[in-house]
């Protein structure tokens, strides 16, 4: 039965991404309202459909990549709303809502019955580890939203192409500090989640670190997120530079998270968690 409540948001960010490239297209501001309002329908709609299942399972529903999937769309969307909402980039959404609907087709496709999870690994750091973990997640998306936006609108200008269309992009430098702002606010959020899910593997296997493929990726994302933190605030790297360095981060961020869970083996692969 909760099932579609599922549906029901992965067909409202569809929807919210055919509003926001008709926006983008006739250049009227009444479609983005409507994408708006899809988003929010999706938001409310993925919100129903992890606690219902969280009352099937009886503990918070985040520890399979469906799950985790359903919870990054749902924090992506409430993400754009208040930046909607603050800085009015209506063209942010153009890029977001296919992201939150790409994510939602993998959702789909790896989708499963609600399984309780292992009792070696009920704890009250669940929540706290995959909730930080999916906050930086859903930032660090809305780093490479911006960071895209930022890719196309530099080469818009350096090609000269000033039109009504590129009326709708902020300025580089607009564009560079929210990137920035994304990867500040979502870097401590990944920290803590690698933090107590270290705490959390040695209640649970006992061991802070094992070796395994998802602690190694996760490893190495942050320290690219790290690394894009330090050329910013000591080697002052600034723009595409960032932009790029951003895109390649997140990726690697997708892949640690998804890719890796398919690919490896590990105590984190047996819900992928």
């Amino acid at each position: 039965m909760e099932s579609i409540f599922f549906y029901i948001g992965f067909g409202f960010f569809c929807i919210a991404t055919f509003f926001f490239i008709i926006h983008l297209i006739t250049l009227k501001n009444i479609w983005s309202g409507f994408g708006n309002y899809a988003i929010l329908i999706a938001i409310v709609s993925y919100t129903l459909y992890l606690i219902f299942r969280g009352f099937i399972i009886r503990h918070f529903p985040v520890t399979s990549v469906h799950e985790g999937l359903v919870l990054l769309c749902l924090l992506l969307g409430i993400l754009f709303l208040v930046f909607f909402h603050k800085y009015k980039l209506k063209v942010v959404g153009v890029f977001l809502a296919p992201l939150a609907t790409f994510f939602s087709l993998i959702a789909f496709f790896v989708k499963q019955p609600p399984m309780p999870v292992l009792n070696t690994l009920q704890s009250f750091w669940l929540p706290i580890h995959v909730g930080s973990i999916f906050i930086g997640n859903a930032l660090f998306s809305l780093s490479f939203v911006f960071s895209v936006v930022y890719i196309i609108e530099n080469f818009r200008l350096k090609k000269k192409k000033f039109d009504n269309f590129g009326k709708q992009f902020p300025s580089l430098t607009t564009l560079d500090n929210i990137n920035y702002m994304c990867i500040v606010y979502g870097f401590p959020f990944m920290t803590l989640g690698m933090i107590t899910g270290a705490i959390w593997a040695q209640y649970a296997v006992g061991s802070y670190w094992n070796n395994d493929p998802k602690e190694i990726w996760s490893l190495i994302t942050w320290m690219l997120y790290a690394a894009i933190l330090h050329c910013r605030l000591i080697s002052g790297w600034r723009g595409k530079k960032i932009a790029v360095f951003s895109i390649v981060a997140f990726l690697v961020l997708v892949f640690s998270f998804v890719g890796v869970t398919y690919l490896f083996k590990g105590y984190h692969i047996f819900r992928g968690i």
